[in-house]
């Protein structure tokens, strides 16, 4: 999970993208964006709006002085600088430049919906008929919560009874028999009752190791490897490791699991990967994410499924993240920013094996003779598929329940 575009510095948003770049280029394009920046750092403080915009000005030119080839790659951090603009010739009340830089933003690419909803500096424009057209047009792309009520419904398959079943080791298989050895599952899941258990699992992963979304995952994709690529504290997990391990974690103590990745309608850079447990005392698949030590309820309490929390999103009824969920027990997750936002993005397509077991994503591609990756996907959608890949639009089938005959 990445933070808000508008909420990170340009400089470091620029240097992300300079590692693209010749060297000797990076080294004077940063160094120019460095003063600039600190500039206007110094005209923020002094509330010289006047200055600010002409020095985010400059960032832009800063830009254009790459060759024509590289500078596609900065195309965010160009709209971010033109937003910017904009937002400072709205508070020095030049109305029609303020519009203008805006639309230019969204002409290199800004989507930041919440952005332009939520900004103050944006409040002398509000009533501009081409703010307004901005507006709805942004909307369009990066108001998530609408994409999703807006998709297509499922609709049950008549050949869902031709597609592959699902299937989940079994605790005895050697691979998690060592597993569950080697990280004491036995005394972290407890002794309580079946809930209990799936949440402690839950939070010994989100404990054990931070999560790290910049770092790919080591070359050995199983809880054990990746648990000792990381046990000198040197590194974490992306969402992705993180919710493989907890699903073996899982599998391992007898709980029918996957690990689902979720998709937003147009994939840029980011998406989110989380568990999808069985719990047989509530008789269905519950929300569950290693990231972010969260699950997800109703108002009266009750734990819901991914299926649960998609269709409360797309019909307003309310949903609430656990009191305890966190971002590597340094920051609060809410529910707005989690749920009615971030995963409102994600929750267009679901993805994942139709086999969970230890290492699958280890298997060289000859040992995967058989197994399937499959997508649920609304009715609509389009999507050109790779080998071995299913789409489906049977929301019954791909959350069927594991003990299905």
């Amino acid at each position: 999970m990445k933070k808000r575009l508008i909420l990170l510095p340009l400089l470091m948003l620029l240097c992300m993208a300079a590692a693209a770049a010749p060297e000797t280029e990076n080294r004077a394009f940063i160094e120019r964006d460095s003063t600039i920046n600190a500039d206007i750092d110094s005209a923020y403080a002094r509330r010289d709006w006047a200055k600010c915009s002409r020095l985010y000005s400059m960032l832009v030119r800063n830009i254009e002085t790459l060759p024509f080839s590289q500078q596609e790659q900065y195309l965010p951090y160009k709209a971010f600088a033109y937003y910017r603009m904009a937002s400072m010739e709205s508070l020095l009340g030049r109305r029609r430049q303020a519009v203008r830089n805006l639309e230019i933003a969204r002409q290199n690419g800004f989507n930041d919906y919440y952005a332009l909803i939520e900004d103050t500096t944006m409040n002398p424009i509000r009533s501009d008929a081409r703010f307004k057209a901005v507006l709805r047009d942004v909307r369009e792309t990066g108001d998530y919560l609408h994409i999703l009520k807006k998709c297509g419904a499922y609709s049950p398959s008549d050949t869902a009874a031709s597609l592959p079943p699902f299937s989940y080791e079994t605790p005895n298989s050697r691979d998690l028999v060592r597993l569950r050895a080697y990280f004491n599952l036995d005394s972290i899941a407890g002794c309580g009752d079946e809930l209990s258990k799936i949440k402690n699992l839950l939070a010994f992963v989100h404990n054990t190791i931070r999560h790290d979304g910049s770092r790919s995952l080591p070359p050995a994709r199983n809880a054990i490897d990746m648990y000792e690529a990381c046990a000198d504290g040197s590194r974490g997990l992306n969402c992705r490791g993180l919710a493989i391990m907890l699903n073996e974690c899982y599998l391992a103590m007898g709980f029918n699991s996957r690990f689902v990745t979720c998709m937003p309608k147009t994939y840029e850079d980011d998406c989110h990967v989380i568990n999808a447990v069985y719990s047989n005392t509530l008789d269905k698949w519950l929300w569950i994410d290693p990231t972010h030590n969260a699950w997800v309820t109703d108002t009266a309490g009750n734990m819901l499924s991914i299926s649960e929390v998609r269709r409360y999103l797309r019909e307003d009824i309310p949903v609430k993240v656990n009191e305890e969920a966190n971002w590597n027990n340094t920051e609060k997750t809410t529910t707005e920013q989690y749920l009615y936002r971030y995963m409102a993005k994600n929750l267009y397509l679901l993805e994942c094996w139709d086999r969970s077991c230890y290492n699958i994503e280890s298997l060289r591609p000859e040992e995967r003779t058989g197994l399937h990756y499959i997508i649920l996907a609304p009715e609509g959608y389009k999507q050109d598929l790779s080998s071995g890949t299913l789409l489906s639009t049977d929301e019954a089938w791909f959350w069927q329940s594991p003990y299905a005959e």
